[in-house]
């Protein structure tokens, strides 16, 4: 869940907010309200949150300067901005710190909506890089784990050339799954299926399986199926439909559109040149 902390210091906006909000967005949860800018900075501190609507001017210390202090620890918080018009040139210098949102009192609803929408489409995209990132940090400690290195050395023998050794042990994972997709492009393949069988992630399988073929997954699969169809093409008995159905297409029109891309014919002008 995406957590969103709201900071007004008129309880009745707080209110309106919150109740946008949760009935708007179900994967959000408001969870709290502050009245000033000092209590939101303690907040922020204690829950953490994604995403902070902070109004600008509030009794003590106001939305600007409370969203300085927080972005001193927490750079990562997203702030939707809520003030009147005329305080606009007061919030430039936090709008100019990396604030992207603002929106004027009284708040339409529909605005609300799309402030909030846009930067929790940012904060998702944000997760899903740093998923990712995590994701290759996890399989490339994977890979140096199965070195033998310390094993060798253990025994007294000379230190191998490093994981050189993880090139190979990548080229050999790429083989496996090379020759797995040509044993079962029969069937309905899928990049996530292929993954599991050499127990990698898709999204580090994909990226290694482009670096070691050149190609994407879907065009090396998509290749195999053509030459296998060209091959059969030749057996006069079989028909173009029972050829597309052998090679895991299910549709022959998509398997006649797809021939005719990869070979620059279509199935039966293919067939007429055999």
């Amino acid at each position: 869940m995406i957590k969103v902390i709201i900071v007004d210091d008129e309880v009745l906006e707080r209110r309106a907010l919150s109740s946008i909000i949760s009935n708007e967005f179900s994967e959000i949860e408001v969870i709290g309200e502050a009245p000033n800018g000092r209590i939101a900075i303690e907040m922020a501190q204690e829950h953490r949150p994604h995403m902070m609507l902070m109004d600008i001017k509030m009794p003590g210390i106001d939305g600007v300067e409370a969203v300085r202090e927080i972005k001193k620890t927490y750079p990562d918080i997203k702030f939707i901005m809520v003030s009147a018009f005329n305080t606009f040139e007061y919030a430039k210098e936090v709008m100019l710190q990396g604030v992207k949102e603002y929106i004027l009192k009284p708040s339409r609803k529909e605005d609300i909506i799309e402030s909030v929408q846009r930067v929790l489409t940012e904060i998702k995209e944000e997760k899903k890089k740093m998923d990712q990132q995590e994701d290759l940090h996890k399989q490339m400690k994977r890979l140096i784990a199965l070195s033998p290195k310390e094993g060798l050395a253990s025994i007294g023998m000379v230190e191998p050339n490093v994981d050189i050794w993880k090139d190979n042990h990548t080229k050999a994972i790429m083989e496996k799954a090379k020759s797995y997709i040509e044993d079962n492009f029969r069937e309905s393949l899928t990049l996530e299926e292929v993954a599991e069988h050499v127990e990698l992630s898709p999204f580090y399988f994909s990226k290694l399986f482009k670096d070691r073929f050149g190609v994407t997954f879907i065009d090396f699969v998509t290749t195999v199926r053509m030459n296998y169809a060209m091959k059969e093409m030749a057996d006069a008995t079989k028909s173009l439909k029972e050829i597309c159905y052998t090679i895991g297409y299910k549709d022959p029109n998509y398997f006649s559109r797809v021939f005719k891309k990869h070979t620059g014919f279509t199935p039966t002008e293919y067939r007429s040149s055999l």
